[in-house]
């Protein structure tokens, strides 16, 4: 069964240490390797920053939900196209943001939510079979 922990952080760069702190202590409970959390530790921030910044909004929310040995991080819901077309995959190909998140994470994706839109980011542990 998979299980969810929300958190909602303010809108700042100091609020993201809060957001790295749970990401690890649940990747060590998946028994991610330490490479699996800092990928997953970068690929947050990175996201977080980049939303921090065309966003501007007052708070940060991220949803994680744990299960079959991955982790699914849910962050938004975001508005500006200018975020959707950093992580998006465009005609062009994929640069900077796009690049760093899919080559840290097993999936990353852009899904509709009401009012804007949520990005996805998917970890599985190298021992969970996938």
């Amino acid at each position: 069964m998979a299980e969810t922990i929300t958190l909602e952080v303010p809108a700042t760069l100091s609020a993201l240490s809060t957001v790295r702190m749970v990401l690890g202590g649940i990747g060590d409970r998946l028994e991610f390797s330490y490479e699996e959390v800092d990928e997953l530790r970068l690929a947050t921030d990175e996201l977080l920053q980049a939303a921090l910044e065309t966003e501007r909004p007052e708070r940060l929310t991220v949803s994680v939900e744990v299960g079959d040995g991955a982790l699914r991080l849910t962050a938004g819901v975001f508005r500006t196209d200018d975020l959707r077309v950093q992580v998006g995959v465009t005609p062009g190909g994929c640069i900077d943001l796009c690049l760093l998140l899919r080559s840290l994470m097993d999936d990353v994706s852009v899904e509709s939510a009401p009012d804007g839109y949520n990005v996805v980011l998917v970890k599985r542990g190298a021992g969970s079979g996938a």
